[in-house]
């Protein structure tokens, strides 16, 4: 049975000793799988923001990431260790930093202006440590997407990052617009809580292959 890694969470990339840029995950669509994969005695590794931890099932091993650059060192060292894993990429992972100011940025500025700069693409990356494992990943499409477009975001991703499966939504129609996309076909779901089920039988098919 192949070991699994989950992320889960958001990062937080810096932008002072206080601050930092984030976005909206809760990690519950990471625990949720980890429940499940564990329900069919899969060995379980999840990597959580510190909100997403408090959801982390106790019979999971976990350890917590903060940045971009963090979840990244730590996913590569991961999977270094372990070939063929599954992993289940879930994790909002910020697409830009800043140059990180020390101390604390004064407050009361009229005016305060960040220059962003794009973060390393951990997705891209994933195979080139690992190219045995079984690869899930998430994209979140802009608002209005239509079903055939969504289809071609998630085929875009699948191709690029060699996923084996893409899990896609648009962010103003979570739980209306769902797919699960892999190499032969897309799947459309009418609800979120479908699609899930939908991804969670695939993993567990994946386990054993």
């Amino acid at each position: 049975m192949r070991d699994v890694l989950i992320t889960a969470g958001a990062t937080r990339n810096p932008i002072d000793s206080m601050r930092y840029l984030s976005a909206h995950s809760s990690g519950k669509t990471g625990t949720h799988l980890a429940e499940g994969l564990l329900s069919q005695g899969a060995k379980v590794h999840m990597m959580a923001s510190p909100e997403a931890a408090q959801r982390v099932p106790p019979a999971a091993t976990m350890e917590t990431f903060g940045s971009t650059r963090d979840l990244l060192t730590r996913m590569e060292a991961w999977l270094k260790q372990h070939p063929g894993a599954l992993v289940v990429h879930a994790a909002a992972v910020g697409d830009y930093e800043v140059a990180p100011q020390p101390g604390k940025i004064p407050s009361g500025q009229t005016v305060l202006q960040l220059e962003l700069r794009p973060t390393p693409k951990i997705l891209d990356q994933i195979r080139s440590w690992n190219s045995r494992c079984f690869l899930v990943s998430f994209k979140a499409a802009p608002p209005e997407t239509t079903p055939a477009s969504l289809e071609k975001i998630t085929s875009a991703q699948l191709r690029r990052s060699q996923s084996d499966l893409v899990f896609g939504n648009v962010i103003d129609s979570l739980n209306e617009q769902v797919i699960l996309t892999d190499p032969q076909r897309h799947q459309h779901f009418p609800n979120r809580k479908a699609g899930l089920q939908a991804l969670l039988n695939a993993c567990i098919q994946a386990l054993t292959k």
